[in-house]
């Protein structure tokens, strides 16, 4: 056992991680399967994100408009009525959102500094994957030949790109500071 205390810290951070994770993880799946109204359907936060996306696009100028599929828990997003995809519940982010808490978690030592980090963060990302959604459709609506290659390679390089970055701006600036 002596041997393996020099490792004790990895062991604590993978057993804090999943544990997060895990708990996190289940608790969103608690929150999806809720019945939700067809308001918010497929739930509230795919709804939002759905439609902020909407909001955006017909802020710059395009002619936008979403609805919500009971055939296909999403939201279906048109621009100048033309269909131009879905919004599923994966579209949302949160489970980025979740495996990028579970990781600072992990590395906490501050309640206030982490708590204000996570903060920070699903915000970021919520931004970044608001983004993602705008330049997607207006990928579909102008260049739908690259739009396969930018919605499975380019914008998942980009959001899990910036959550990578966000975890080593807080292992070398803030945790420690």
């Amino acid at each position: 056992m002596e041997t393996l205390k020099p490792y004790y810290p990895i062991f604590k951070f993978v057993a804090v991680f999943f544990g997060i994770y895990i708990l996190l993880s289940i608790s969103y799946y608690l929150f999806l399967n809720w019945d939700w109204s067809s308001y918010n359907y497929p739930d509230p936060i795919t709804s939002q994100i759905g439609h902020q996306t909407k909001r955006i696009l017909n802020l710059i100028g395009h002619q936008a408009e979403t609805i919500n599929s009971p055939k296909h828990p999403s939201v279906i997003m048109f621009i100048n009525e033309m269909r131009i995809y879905r919004v599923i519940e994966g579209c949302n982010a949160v489970s980025v959102m979740i495996l990028f808490t579970s990781f600072i978690i992990a590395f906490a030592q501050s309640l206030k500094k982490t708590l204000l980090f996570i903060l920070f963060g699903i915000v970021f990302i919520y931004i970044v994957n608001l983004i993602r959604l705008v330049l997607l459709a207006l990928i579909y609506v102008s260049y739908k030949e690259h739009a396969h290659f930018a919605h499975e390679i380019i914008f998942p390089t980009i959001i899990y790109g910036a959550v990578i970055a966000l975890w080593l701006y807080w292992i070398k600036h803030i945790k420690n500071a």
